[in-house]
């Protein structure tokens, strides 16, 4: 039987694993660009959220809505009311962890044995990166999953704030000299700009590759940019790492998460506006290691003018009903959220239209958060990200 420290205490025995291996819609990185891609600019532009360890349990409202003592045990963060029940509009009526406290999403990973012993989180950070001229926030209520691959989830130990990561997800390192254990996920950051959800939960979401001009582009058929989502779960010193961490859904291969959004009102449309408008003042800026998709800090050029808040409106529906198929937001094609019109926030709960967020109004700016200085080791490469 396996213990667990800081006991969290739950009923009932753990069930069948998520389903290995979910299907990858995205062009791999060499692929190139293609007819109808879309090119965006400013991709080093960031901000960090962090949230505390909140709950956990054996429920998981994206994949298993509805469904009760199904899941394999997972451990949330952010939004302190998430369960089998969670919608988008529920998520906004609940309280959070978050630093931000119009971020009442839900953040999720499996949990963490060491040595078949039970070991609650402590921190998350959740990093809202590559938020050029057209990004645009995510609708209310989206829901992805990732992980469970090389070029999307890394183990790696953090000392200092700077963190060394493993070079293949089989390898977790063992954590010394009063370094922590960190697991991390990155999602995609181009959306097919329809859909809250789909069949496998990761397929609607997909990874921007680097074209011809360097900078990241998305392919015709997710032609919406979002931000890039990077979670960071950190573990107190009982996680030592190596080859007694297991996860509650399998080996360390299996780490991966789940991400649920829903930010109070227009905030992260303000949060993005915010970064897109001080990087147009900056000029160049070193992108963050942290974030690197080619294992180094290459320069991003900010972009060389403020949004000019040409931002659609997007119709939006949260609908969950017993058996239903994959979720859809009603009426929000590329035209709508395209690289003229960016800026569609808040996609509506229950068919309400959304309010777009005009980001040039805002004059202050949060700096990328100060956290951010996770940087991976000269020899070991940072793979791009890819839908799992």
């Amino acid at each position: 039987m396996k213990k667990m420290i800081k006991g969290v205490v739950l009923t009932g025995a753990t069930v069948s694993l998520l389903a290995a291996g979910m299907a990858t819609a995205s062009a791999g990185p060499n692929s190139g660009a293609s007819q109808g891609v879309q090119t965006r600019a400013g991709a080093g532009n960031s901000f960090a959220v962090t949230c505390d360890f909140s709950h956990a349990g054996r429920v998981d409202p994206v994949v298993m809505p509805g469904m009760a003592m199904m899941s394999h045990l997972h451990q949330f963060f952010g939004n302190t009311t998430t369960n089998e029940n969670s919608t988008g509009a529920s998520l906004l009526s609940g309280g959070t962890t978050c630093s931000d406290q119009n971020d009442l999403s839900a953040y999720w990973f499996p949990a963490l044995y060491q040595d078949d012993v039970l070991v609650e989180p402590t921190t998350l950070r959740a990093r809202y990166a590559r938020l050029g001229g057209n990004v645009t926030a995510f609708p209310q209520g989206f829901m992805a999953v990732t992980g469970r691959s090389d070029s999307t989830a890394r183990w790696g130990c953090n000392s200092g704030g700077r963190t060394t990561f493993s070079s293949t997800l089989s390898d977790v390192p063992t954590c010394e000299g009063g370094s922590r254990l960190v697991a991390e996920v990155k999602f995609g950051d181009c959306w097919d700009g329809t859909s809250l959800d789909s069949a496998d939960h990761a397929s609607h979401l997909v990874a921007s590759t680097n074209g011809a001009s360097g900078r990241p582009e998305c392919p015709s058929t997710h032609p919406v940019h979002v931000p890039e989502v990077t979670l960071q779960a950190q573990y107190p010193a009982a996680a030592t790492g190596g080859a007694g961490v297991t996860l509650a859904s399998g080996g360390p291969t299996t780490l991966h998460a789940d991400i649920f959004e829903a930010w109070a009102g227009n905030s992260l449309q303000n949060r993005v506006g915010r970064v897109q408008a001080t990087g147009a003042n900056r000029g160049p800026r070193q992108q963050d290691a942290g974030s690197a998709t080619n294992g180094n800090a290459n320069g991003q050029n900010r972009p060389n003018a403020r949004d000019n808040g040409n931002q659609g409106n997007v119709n939006g529906q949260q609908g969950r009903g017993g058996n239903r198929g994959p979720r859809q937001n009603n009426n929000v094609g590329a035209n709508n959220v395209g690289a003229n019109n960016p800026g569609a926030n808040n996609a509506g709960i229950n068919g309400r239209v959304g309010t777009a967020e005009n980001a040039q109004g805002a004059k202050d700016c949060n700096k990328d958060d100060a956290g951010s200085t996770t940087t991976p080791t000269p020899s070991t490469p940072v793979p791009a990200p890819l839908p799992s």
